[in-house]
């Protein structure tokens, strides 16, 4: 790092000669040696150009090999451009509150680009045009010199703060962390994992019987598994959480969560498909069409949609 320092005082340096000699000089070509002392200014951008500090980790990665996370689990459930793993409640609860501490830290003004945009519209618009109009093309070019100089300062090694997609996300799902469930339901949170990263970027639920319930009902029921995704609001992407049920088969279990109901919400029994043979599904949503809001999940929502889950699951446990 310091003999890059070094190599840009030397640039500076030549720079500094140049305008001695265009003040002192005589019969120089004038316009030739000033641009050459912009040319000059801009070959220390190079070597004093550092990546900006930022919160996202970096990842190690080989070309065509996936970054090591260890052996996949048992029940997770891969494809070609990543996997789902389930985690323990408490790392999620942990990278929620990770999460939240980050989206809290404040980036001083000074450390930021909003800084440089600043200083460059001001720089411009009043500097360089008063350096012009008092002292001509020598004020206009030494203002450019003395900006090209402080350029590095402006818009090199400042501060981002990332969060991954999975923040906002994970932020919805608040009422589904915070839930007491019964005894007869646990609640099982898997994370995807996109290829070649140790970061997940999305999440969901499964609530399913406990293994309190008896072996032939764990095998028909699955569970209900609570999704999220993005409508296109007014303004912008608003989040939907929906849930389904998962049997196996479409069996006397299949039927009662069929018929689930409540005020703002609708099921939709799944289409029969080659999988449909061997598994149930129903999809438990907020009704679009009833509701004018329907179609953005709040944290109200997500409270009833979950009550009604458990509702459905223990009805069926106690059958």
């Amino acid at each position: 790092m310091r003999a890059r320092f070094i190599i840009a005082f030397f640039f500076y340096a030549l720079v500094a000669l140049l305008q001695v000699l265009l003040v002192r000089g005589e019969n120089l070509p004038v316009a030739a040696l000033r641009f050459a002392g912009l040319g000059l200014l801009i070959v220390p951008l190079w070597f004093l150009k550092t990546r900006n500090f930022s919160s996202k980790p970096t990842e190690n990665k080989a070309p065509g090999k996936k970054a090591p996370r260890g052996r996949a689990p048992q029940g997770s459930d891969s494809n070609q451009n990543g996997a789902w793993m389930p985690a323990a409640l408490t790392e999620v609860d942990r990278l929620r509150e990770r999460l939240r501490s980050v989206r809290k830290v404040k980036i001083p003004f000074i450390h930021s680009k909003y800084f440089g945009i600043l200083i460059t519209f001001l720089f411009f618009f009043f500097f360089i045009f008063f350096a012009a109009l008092v002292a001509g093309a020598v004020g206009f070019f030494v203002a450019i010199d003395l900006y090209l100089i402080f350029f590095p300062f402006l818009w090199f090694a400042r501060l981002e703060k990332w969060l991954p997609a999975i923040a906002d996300k994970i932020d919805v799902f608040g009422p589904v962390l915070k839930a007491e469930l019964p005894k007869k339901l646990q609640l099982s949170p898997m994370l995807f994992f996109d290829e070649n990263t140790h970061i997940p970027s999305d999440v969901r639920f499964m609530i399913a019987p406990a293994l309190s319930v008896s072996q032939d009902l764990r095998d028909e029921l699955l569970g209900a598994q609570i999704q999220l995704t993005y409508n296109n609001g007014p303004n912008g992407k608003v989040p939907y959480v929906y849930a389904v049920f998962i049997t196996k088969g479409k069996g006397k279990i299949w039927q009662s969560l069929k018929n689930t109901k409540s005020a703002g919400f609708i099921t939709e029994p799944g289409s029969s498909t080659e999988g449909a043979a061997v598994y149930g599904t129903v999809v438990l949503r907020l009704d679009t069409v009833s509701r004018s809001d329907g179609y953005h999940t709040r944290g109200k929502d997500v409270e009833q949609l979950l009550n009604l889950i458990v509702s459905a699951l223990e009805k069926v446990c106690e059958d």
